[in-house]
């Protein structure tokens, strides 16, 4: 589904609110991600690594609580799997890191996998309210993250 050049502009000002850099798409790479609006499935692989402990704005209820980042990540993650599952995708995989044997060794310390139809679903869930709210808890929980947008061949 095409969106409208106005829905763009919001769902990418919606996104600049939230994070640090490297949380979020880069606004070239949501563009491309959108005018593309490939069919499915597509498999969104999510390398994550986590701080140690979750990084809260001052004043949040969750600020004084010390949680891990990946607790809080756990509860954005919550949110997360069933908004991708009501639009009819599904979290294929979530491993934990044991070991980088191959590449640079980035600090990873979980694969997160989520199926979408399309991506129209992806974006549909981008631009919900009640999704977007539970960003803090990602924001909060993740020192860096990579998301590869994939298609399975077999």
């Amino acid at each position: 589904m095409k969106r409208h050049a106005q829905e763009i502009e919001n769902l990418i000002n919606n996104l600049k609110e939230h994070g640090q850099a490297g949380l979020n798409p880069s606004e070239s790479q949501l563009r491309d991600l959108l005018s593309e609006d490939r069919d499915g499935p597509l498999q969104f692989v999510n390398l994550l690594g986590f701080h140690d402990t979750a990084h809260y704005p001052d004043g949040h209820e969750l600020a004084t609580q010390n949680l891990s980042g990946e607790k809080a990540y756990a509860n954005y993650g919550a949110v997360a799997l069933k908004h991708v599952m009501k639009r009819g995708g599904t979290l294929v995989c979530l491993n934990t890191v044991e070991q980088t044997i191959i590449g640079p060794g980035h600090a990873w310390h979980q694969v997160a996998i989520m199926q979408y139809p399309n991506t129209a679903a992806f974006i549909d869930m981008l631009l919900d309210p009640e999704y977007s709210a539970a960003l803090i808890h990602r924001d909060a929980g993740l020192c860096q993250t990579e998301v590869l947008v994939t298609r399975p061949l077999l």
